[in-house]
């Protein structure tokens, strides 16, 4: 198990936080998504234009069989937004991957969903195509010196974080710290 994703994904294992700012772009094509959908995503717009950028923790673990299992939780005050499980599948090629999950919004209930992505050959860059309320969300992440930055645009927004280590799951698998 070689190849620019594995070793992107192996140097990111851990807690990683940072503060999620978040806005939309284009509220008119927003509004011409269903309720369900326009809702939570003007709402968390409000809720950031008004209280500032919102709480992203995520962790990335090593399963025994190859994979990678990633999480991601979004809170404002304590209270969940957002969360998210994966499981990340590299390709053969060691570039490509395939990230098979769920996703739930404070209101909705849990999608299902499998999304694709891809790590560049010096495994310091990802990009993802990512359904997200309904629509793609373009995710596209750096390995810096100061953390992972990320950036996501939908075609009604945008958002950016700089997320920071909080913690190291050297010698873990996904299953030893879920039953931990």
């Amino acid at each position: 198990m070689d190849g620019p994703a594995f070793r992107y994904y192996r140097s990111l294992l851990g807690a990683w936080q940072g503060r999620l700012a978040f806005e939309l772009t284009d509220l008119r094509a927003l509004r011409a998504e269903s309720l369900n959908v326009a809702l939570p995503v003007a709402g968390t717009a409000l809720l950031t234009r008004g209280l500032g950028p919102v709480q992203m923790s995520t962790t990335l673990e090593a399963a025994a069989d190859g994979t990678f299992a990633h999480t991601t939780t979004v809170k404002m005050a304590g209270v969940t937004l957002f969360d998210s499980r994966e499981t990340i599948t590299v390709s053969d090629d060691g570039r490509t991957l395939r990230m098979d999950g769920s996703q739930r919004g404070r209101f909705q209930r849990p999608l299902v969903y499998t999304a694709r992505g891809e790590v560049d050959e010096g495994a310091t860059r990802a990009t993802y195509a990512i359904p997200w309320f309904g629509v793609k969300l373009t995710q596209r992440t750096a390995i810096i010196a100061e953390g992972l930055a990320m950036e996501q645009e939908t075609r009604w927004s945008r958002a950016k974080v700089l997320l920071t280590r909080q913690a190291v799951f050297a010698g873990t698998t996904a299953t030893d710290v879920n039953d931990g």
